[in-house]
């Protein structure tokens, strides 16, 4: 298998890995493709490569850039803006993740919130939003004591105290 080939399924792995994170497929192609570029890229070169239309390209560009993900540099000679990305991909995927999580819970509590007040609830009924709002509690602390990066160090290092954590629950 040549390189390119190589990189076009990089490219479409990291497009799909986007997608599954809330983001635009587009998003994850120009990252991916970014990502194993020896060296910055051009709006052109990213339109060129991934065959898009340049209006695409730079709004997800935008994307990316809001995410710390990629960043604009100056390339000597030239006038056009090039990019290059941040290696980082656990963080910035993490980090996106986290967030995305945050929305979920808010957008839910907030649902919940609404459905209690709106509706006059039997007994039954009570009980269960209050498991409900247990749950949620649970995860609102979980999200709270995240920390805002990490880093593979950090991430073997929780593998390793989910794994411990794991074998104190009984099997079932």
């Amino acid at each position: 298998m040549n390189t390119e080939n190589i990189n076009i399924n990089f490219i479409r792995i990291v497009g799909e890995l986007g997608a599954s994170l809330g983001l635009n497929r587009s998003v994850g192609q120009i990252y991916g493709l970014l990502y194993m570029s020896d060296k910055p890229l051009s709006l052109d070169d990213l339109v060129s490569k991934l065959k898009m239309s340049k209006g695409s390209v730079s709004l997800n560009i935008r994307e990316l850039e809001r995410w710390e993900a990629v960043k604009k540099i100056w390339v000597s000679g030239s006038r056009k803006d090039f990019y290059e990305v941040n290696p980082d991909f656990i963080n910035i995927i993490y980090k996106r993740t986290k967030l995305r999580m945050e929305k979920i819970l808010s957008n839910f509590n907030s649902a919940i919130s609404d459905f209690e007040k709106n509706n006059s609830l039997n007994k039954i009924q009570k009980e269960r939003l209050l498991q409900i709002k247990n749950i949620q509690n649970v995860f609102q602390s979980i999200s709270g004591n995240v920390p805002e990066d990490i880093s593979i160090n950090s991430m073997t290092k929780l593998s390793s105290a989910l794994s411990v954590l794991k074998s104190i629950f009984p099997k079932k």
